[in-house]
């Protein structure tokens, strides 16, 4: 009896023991499944405003994403769409603002935002311009997408916007240019640098780029230290005649 007893209390035990566990695992399992709750799409919104009207631009990107994410056809998600964007832009994180616009444009091709978007896409490229000397394919990015919104929506104001900071970018990348070309003239190697001259003077003299009158000079001096004295006198020419009054003519 004593044996069947103790046998009985075991037996009880163990199923104490693995009904306990099983509810254990139930509730772990039941703890991971459980999701955040979901705001209405209007209070994502309005905490949006708030924080990005109070430079908390993390927070209004983290509330402009939740309402993209949990009411795709929500009225004002289009809205979200393009200010996500803004706050990015505004908090200096122009890669993350670069790619929010560009969705948006994607989206909504025929939104009379679409301008909009675009220049500020364009803006973004050129936020992360390097120093002369260093890689230019930001500045590239932004020709191409301002120039894409030119070709596009010629009646716009952006587009107006976008001829002014085409011409910059135009001058930088000159630059950028002259500057390869003077690296080979300092190391005296005459015929890349005239190579890389003449490139600045295909590519930007025709948009009376400052840096032409200096890369005539230069290309004038090349051709004097390889001796020949026809296309020095071409390039002096050239210069004094189109550039009378810069320095480099005088």
């Amino acid at each position: 009896m004593n044996t069947i007893k103790r046998n009985r209390s075991l037996i009880l035990f163990l199923t104490a023991g693995v009904i306990t566990l099983a509810f254990s695992v139930m509730l772990s399992g039941c703890g991971k499944n459980v999701k955040k709750s979901v705001l209405p799409p209007d209070v994502y919104y309005r905490k949006a405003l708030y924080d990005s009207h109070s430079h908390n631009y993390n927070g209004a990107a983290k509330n402009f994403k939740a309402l993209i994410e949990n009411y795709p056809s929500y009225r004002r998600t289009k809205k979200a769409e393009l200010k996500l964007g803004d706050v990015y832009y505004l908090e200096g994180k122009y890669i993350e603002a670069q790619g929010a616009y560009l969705d948006f444009i994607h989206l909504h091709p025929r939104s009379k935002y679409a301008p909009f978007a675009m220049f500020y896409e364009a803006m973004s490229f050129y936020k992360r311009k390097e120093a002369v000397g260093r890689n230019q394919n930001p500045l590239k990015h932004a020709k191409k997408t301002l120039e894409k919104l030119i070709s596009k929506y010629p009646y716009s104001k952006y587009s107006k916007k976008a001829f002014k900071y085409i011409r910059l970018i135009d001058i930088k990348l000159s630059e950028n240019t002259f500057f390869t070309g003077l690296y080979y003239y300092n190391a005296s190697f005459w015929k890349p640098a005239i190579y890389i001259f003449k490139t600045v003077l295909k590519q930007y003299g025709s948009k009376n780029v400052p840096v032409i009158p200096k890369t005539l000079y230069y290309l004038a001096v090349c051709y004097k230290n390889i001796g020949n004295k026809k296309m020095e006198a071409h390039y002096i020419s050239i210069l004094k005649t189109k550039y009378p009054q810069s320095r480099y003519a005088r």
